[in-house]
């Protein structure tokens, strides 16, 4: 081949195929490549979550026409990371989840807690409710700093108990007497400081016994800094919030908060873990990023169990109620911060009331609205996850992150609905083949227009196989 000709041809991949795939011989793939494989079909859709082993294994293998996999193999590998689901049954935990009666509970005029079987704690109308109307509003029982801003509050850029940046300099702070006398941090107002001044110098300083030894202390600041640096580090929110639960339960004089938190729906985070683990929503980075296999999940848990233990040396909280604790903060949250009546609202994906939070200043806490009319005797509800997400994704992420297979009425909609556009396409594509079959050709032959220019250019192509070799002129 001449020097020229060479220069007038380019090799050109297509049909998603890479060089290097195209000259191998069958792969035996290993166990994370199967993982790897099996989690791309389940976020390609929801509903592949539900396949049994077999067309499981088909995709994987129409994905990956040179693995050497079997069905068995493929079966092994999803029980080994726990997520094998059976008959496409999926792991729930909602049975698991327990509630008590709440102690000390101020609840607003027009609302009642009821239990039942099916429901649980629930929050009920006692009389109409028109929408629009202010239900009620509430402040956090317990309230979290945000966790991404530790280091600007560290450093006196954001306040030391809302998190909210400042402006100005720290000189102004002091001259406010905004500014903590022991260390760098400030607050963004008089009430962020009444609200933080006593606990900010327990967890961060413990200026009200210095002089003590830690085992005598309620709270030890010097661990309490070291598991928060860790936090960040990590980015465990849950592990920095229920430190800083216990810490506000510990100095709580009238007991009432403790009580309060273990009276909520309880859970332990180990269960929670099942539904996380049988889940492609376990690799997604909001999740904590890569799956932990159970042993390695174990073993940092067991290290944030040993941190936590070191802030409260007299609280002798054991590693089982300390992941009922992390376990109950993650289903009771909202916006990182603990509501006591809020937290007694049930989900469903249409809810009649609106739950609204401040988001440039949290402190101010959260109003619910009638999101239409009420009856008297209905059923308080808000909704955990985006309505307008799928159902397929609200229905996992409700399964996840609560323990239960949403079947409201809006999921039972969107489910036939979907079927409905289904079916609807199905029969669009047969009239669209069918029509196309009728003005064909008597020999079966189609003419289909060959484009003459790519780009401005005029292009001889022939094909083999995955390759194009193009010809300039």
């Amino acid at each position: 081949m001449t020097a020229d000709l060479q220069q007038k041809i380019e090799v050109i991949s297509i049909n998603d195929s890479t060089p290097d795939d195209q000259n191998l011989g069958p792969i035996v793939p290993h166990e994370r490549q199967i993982m790897n494989s099996v989690i791309a079909i389940w976020k390609e859709d929801p509903l592949n979550e539900t396949l049994g082993i077999g067309k499981l294994h088909a995709k994987v293998r129409a994905n990956h026409e040179n693995w050497t996999v079997s069905e068995k193999r493929v079966k092994t590998v999803l029980k080994k990371f726990g997520m094998l689901t059976t008959n496409g049954d999926q792991f729930t935990y909602a049975n698991e989840i327990k509630s008590e009666v709440t102690p000390d509970i101020d609840l607003p005029e027009n609302v009642q807690i009821i239990m039942t079987t099916k429901r649980g704690k629930g929050l009920y109308a006692k009389r109409n409710i028109a929408k629009g109307d202010l239900i009620w509003e509430e402040s956090q029982l317990f309230f979290v700093p945000p966790l991404a801003n530790i280091n600007l509050i560290k450093s006196g850029k954001a306040c030391s108990y809302c998190g909210n940046l400042l402006h100005g300099s720290a000189a102004g702070s002091v001259l406010k007497g905004l500014d903590c006398r022991v260390c760098p941090e400030v607050w963004c107002s008089q009430e962020c400081k009444r609200s933080d001044g006593q606990l900010h110098g327990l967890l961060k300083h413990n200026v009200y016994n210095p002089h003590r030894m830690s085992s005598g202390k309620l709270i030890n600041a010097e661990a309490f800094l070291e598991l928060q640096d860790y936090c960040l580090s990590e980015q465990w929110n849950a592990l920095f919030a229920i430190a800083v639960i216990q810490a506000n339960i510990v100095m709580d004089r009238t007991k009432s908060k403790g009580k309060q938190f273990q009276a909520m729906a309880r859970v332990s985070q180990d269960i929670r873990y099942k539904a996380l683990n049988s889940s492609a929503g376990a690799f997604d980075n909001f999740q904590g990023g890569a799956l932990f296999v159970e042993e390695q999940q174990e073993t940092l848990w067991k290290e944030g169990y040993a941190k936590f233990s070191a802030v409260f040396p007299r609280s002798n909280v054991s590693y089982k109620e300390f992941l009922f604790m992390m376990g109950t903060y993650n289903i009771n949250n909202l916006d990182s911060c603990i509501y006591l009546t809020q937290s007694h609202l049930n989900h469903t994906c249409d809810p009649n009331t609106s739950v609204e939070t401040d988001v440039v200043t949290r402190t101010n806490g959260l109003k619910v609205y009638a999101a239409r009319d009420i009856r008297a005797g209905e059923e308080l509800s808000t909704t955990y996850v985006n309505p307008a997400h799928t159902v397929q994704q609200r229905q996992r992420e409700l399964r996840v992150n609560w323990g239960f297979l949403c079947g409201c009425a809006k999921c039972k909609n969107d489910i036939k609905e979907q079927h409905r556009r289904k079916s609807s396409a199905c029969k669009e594509n047969e009239t669209d083949i069918r029509s196309m079959l009728a003005g064909a050709k008597v020999d079966g032959d189609f003419e289909l227009e060959v484009p003459t220019h790519i780009a401005g250019e005029r292009r001889k192509s022939v094909r083999f196989d995955e390759k194009v070799i193009a010809v300039a002129e």
